[in-house]
């Protein structure tokens, strides 16, 4: 038996991005193409590694031992093609990253600091900036890719990879007094850009204030000074230390969740460092941000 190795690989992505489609993005080809690979290796095989059904494709037992089989083998194969395009990387580059506040959270730090040690050849330019500025940066080329909420309002296009979810919630500190239906002298507390998130036409009689800070939302909502939209993993770290609690019971303030994706130009390829950042963020990120009751308690 002679298996093909390109056809393996072919394999392996569209068990990894769930789709024959995901997976040609990925590798770079025709959807037809990843697919006649996966056909010429069953004939190799003697038998199918997907079950088929419509749309839908899902491993058969022999195609998930395969799997187990060859992962470590492409893992490795691809970590050679790093290595050796890093090698080929001669003269210092810079690679420029936006990413929204919202999301920024520890998973995606580290991600960062790897990615610095992966490619240590290139400089990178990290900025912070609410999504809608991001989009408007890498239309007008300053950023090459960023990590936020690509849905905002827009007229641009971009290539979009969804990675993960991050709930947003509003919170107040505990001692701050019971909200009050039309209370418009309850001070608001947001994060530039998350207007396209809400409805603000339902909280337009409070004051509202807007920041471009996410630490200095939370020192207000900790001074009492107004309650604050915020994404659950800063939640999570200070609702019991610093008293702060999520609101459930206003009908003016509900949770909103954000889909943190990768995008960038319509028109550019997916390069290395993309990829790299998102095989990277799909490996470490185990953060699926789901509500926890206890945080309203």
């Amino acid at each position: 038996m002679k298996l093909h190795f390109e056809n393996i690989v072919s394999f392996i992505a569209v068990v990894e991005e769930g789709s024959f489609s995901s997976a040609a993005r990925m590798l770079g080809k025709s959807q037809s193409t990843v697919s006649t690979a996966v056909q010429n290796l069953e004939s190799d095989l003697g038998f199918n590694v997907f079950n088929r059904e419509h749309s839908k494709v899902w491993l058969t037992e022999k195609g998930e031992r395969l799997f187990q089989l060859s992962l470590p083998v492409v893992s490795k194969y691809r970590e050679l093609v790093t290595i050796a395009q890093q090698m080929n990387i001669s003269d210092q580059i810079v690679y420029r990253v936006g990413i929204d506040p919202l999301v920024f959270n520890q998973n995606v730090k580290k991600t960062l600091l790897a990615f610095s040690e992966a490619f240590p050849n290139v400089d990178l330019l990290v900025v912070t900036k609410p999504s809608f500025v991001l989009g408007n940066y890498i239309n007008e080329g300053k950023i090459d890719l960023a990590l936020g909420n690509p849905y905002h309002k827009t007229n641009y296009d971009f290539n979009i990879e969804e990675l993960f979810h991050v709930n947003c919630w509003w919170v107040a500190h505990e001692d701050l007094v019971t909200f009050e239906s039309h209370a418009p002298s309850q001070r608001v507390l947001l994060m530039d850009g998350c207007e396209e998130l809400l409805n603000l036409s339902n909280i337009a009689a409070y004051n509202l204030w807007r920041l471009d800070d996410l630490g200095t939302i939370i020192d207000l909502c900790k001074a009492q000074k107004g309650i604050a939209f915020l994404p659950g993993f800063l939640i999570e770290g200070n609702v019991k230390e610093n008293k702060l609690k999520v609101i459930t019971d206003h009908p003016d303030f509900f949770g909103k969740r954000v889909i943190a994706s990768l995008f960038w130009h319509i028109h550019s390829d997916f390069s290395l460092f993309n990829q790299w950042i998102k095989k990277e963020l799909q490996t470490t990120t185990n953060y699926k941000q789901t509500f926890v009751a206890d945080l309203a308690q």
